[in-house]
């Protein structure tokens, strides 16, 4: 038992030993990090004098410069300094030191020798300009770096490392032109130049800083008309600020001067699309089909242009029938004249949308789609789609077990996909519009842990009403009279779905089937354009029903219709309470996302107006 006790020792002593030497270490750390540095610095003289390197040299060079002991400083430097002569941060904190001190004018000359004295390695410069920075010599910095850029032999012009010392000084001004100088000097780091200032814009609180830029670039832009990396910075600025009208002008600036660039437009189209800018989608998807006849982005672009004006009509209440009979028109021109393939599918179920629900020409839109449903071009996916629309239109036209056969249809050949799901969702609504609501809460409980969080969120939604309403009329006279408005309303028989509503609400048993009616009233409103009786609607649902399940959804629906009808800051409001009131609610994202886009044009449009001011 001696024996291994005599062979553990050894060990357990070595471990011991290994220790001790970091206890004096991390004592003067724990005192250096409670500001006692009287007690640190000591213990820093003890290490640095056992082992001179630069980390015990830095903490014993702090606690002295904290504690005045200037002397004492002066001297740990110029040591320090005969240790490591080629490294130029001792110099830097030398010069430092003589500030502190008070003494300039040996700073200055410190600082003169150091320039006249420039190394030509790169790393040697950047090591000498990072410790001018930590300091806060950030001026003498820029003179480093334009001294060395201006070497012979020197091929490389350190205009981005000047500009982050004019941005470290706060001079933003001269940052930017430090910037935009080197992207004339070098166009090939336009690039980088984008990522430094995403940066620069993400820094911005405030927005100054994004005006400068945005006045920078209009005038570097107006002063090298023929630089097309200056003329595409300022589309990619435009785009990042959202000033979509600013980014249409642009490229096409860009395409007239240096042609080919209706990548640039479509681009911008499909972020503007993204961003619910419709008229400005359709203006810059209809830039390019009309430029050119059967160019790389002709069908592309006819397919966005048309779903982006139909966007636009369907969001503006005043749209009237003769500009769906105008866009059914344009549609069939497009089909014509593109043909029938996956990348046409698209226009093809909207036209044919807009064929059945906004004109009623149900037998019309139902041959376009099975003409198309014939081309054997078609990939699975869009044959689905279309056979989805085709279903949607059979139960307009009344044909609701057409429509369930093409449903099923989708499900079994699309089974694993979001669109089989989709077909699941609709499938399960027909069943609910025939009356058949235990085989639909059937298919909706299926759908609850479906992938796609839209669909899950429908299905739970529908499931829900169906079981509230039977709590609450058992014998289903009630959810009958909803199941059939709800199909008179996707039929577009409005005052049949109205008379059975105004039924339930009269109803002086009913209280939760209410609320439903109201709501469903005021999204029929909606349809009519009837757009103040709409808002009343919705309004009298949230002031009569605050913990209605169907209360965040009337904010919501309630804030697009203010939106549309550019009643933004009421609309702002709305989208605020339903992030702060119903965090929980599926519509919070969605307000979000629309809160900010709000915000973002609002600040857009000051800026411009500040921007203009300044011209």
């Amino acid at each position: 038992m001696s024996q291994n006790n005599q062979s553990i020792n050894p060990i357990l002593s070595k471990k011991k030993q290994q220790k001790k030497p970091n206890s004096k270490d991390q004592l003067a750390m724990k005192y250096y990090r409670e500001k006692k540095y009287q007690k640190a610095s000591e213990l820093y003289e003890q290490l640095y004098s056992a082992n001179p390197t630069n980390y015990y040299y830095s903490y014993l060079f702090n606690c002295y410069n904290i504690l005045k002991e200037y002397k004492k400083a002066d001297r740990l430097v110029r040591q320090h300094r005969k240790r490591n002569p080629t490294n130029y941060k001792y110099l830097i904190d030398e010069a430092y030191l003589a500030d502190l001190n008070g003494n300039s004018k040996k700073a200055k000359k410190i600082f003169s020798k150091l320039l006249d004295n420039l190394p030509s390695q790169r790393n040697q410069i950047m090591q000498i300009t990072s410790s001018l920075q930590a300091k806060g010599y950030a001026n003498i910095a820029v003179e480093v770096y334009k001294k060395a850029s201006s070497e012979a032999g020197s091929n490389y012009t350190y205009g981005f490392e000047i500009g982050d010392a004019y941005m470290y000084s706060g001079n933003y001004n001269l940052m930017l032109d430090s910037y935009l100088n080197h992207l004339v000097l070098v166009p090939t780091d336009i690039q980088r130049m984008k990522s430094k200032l995403r940066m620069v814009m993400q820094m911005d609180i405030n927005s100054n800083l994004t005006g400068i830029l945005k006045s920078k670039l209009l005038q570097y832009s107006q002063n090298n008309p023929d630089n097309i990396q200056l003329a595409d910075m300022l589309l990619w600025f435009s785009m990042q600020t959202k000033d979509f009208d600013m980014a249409y002008r642009q490229a096409r600036s860009i395409d007239i001067r240096f042609d080919n660039a209706e990548k640039n437009m479509m681009e911008l189209a499909y972020i503007a699309y993204s961003n619910y800018k419709y008229e400005i989608a359709a203006k810059a998807y209809g830039y390019v089909k009309d430029k050119k006849v059967n160019g790389p982005y002709t069908a592309n672009a006819w397919v966005g242009y048309y779903l982006a004006v139909c966007m636009a009509a369907e969001e503006n209440p005043n749209t009237d029938i003769s500009i769906y009979e105008d866009l059914e028109n344009q549609g069939i021109e497009a089909v014509n004249e593109l043909g029938i393939n996956n990348i046409t599918s698209d226009l093809i179920v909207r036209l044919s949308e807009i064929t059945a629900f906004k004109l009623s020409k149900y037998e019309e839109a139902m041959e376009m789609l099975e003409i198309a449903l014939m081309n054997p071009a078609l990939n699975s996916k869009k044959q689905a789609e279309l056979k989805i629309v085709l279903a949607d239109i059979f139960v307009a036209d009344d044909k609701i077990w057409d429509a369930t056969l093409l449903y099923s249809q989708v499900e079994s050949e699309m089974k694993n996909e979001p669109i089989g799901h989709e077909a699941k969702l609709k499938n399960a609504k027909v069943f609910y519009y025939a009356g058949e609501f235990d085989w639909a809460a059937t298919r909706l409980d299926v759908l609850k842990s479906a992938t796609s969080k839209l669909i899950s969120n429908d299905a739970i939604d529908l499931s829900l009403f169906i079981s509230e309403m039977r709590d609450e009329d058992t014998l289903g006279f009630t959810l009958r009279k909803f199941a059939g408005a709800d199909l008179y309303m996707y039929q577009g028989k409005l005052d049949s779905a109205l008379f059975l509503l105004n039924k339930i609400e009269n109803n002086p048993s009913a209280y939760i089937s209410k609320e439903y009616a109201l709501f469903k009233k005021a999204q029929i409103l909606v349809e009519l354009g009837k757009v103040k009786e709409a808002d009343s609607a919705y309004n009298l649902l949230i002031s009569r029903y605050p913990m209605s399940f169907k209360t965040d959804n009337a904010l919501y629906e309630r804030a697009e219709l203010l939106r549309t009808t550019n009643n933004l800051e009421e609309a702002k409001k709305l989208y605020l309470i339903i992030m702060t009131d119903y965090p929980e609610s599926i519509f919070a994202a969605k307000a979000r996302k629309m809160y900010r886009l709000n915000e973002e044009s609002e600040k857009l449009e000051d800026e411009n107006y500040i921007l203009n001011s300044d011209y």
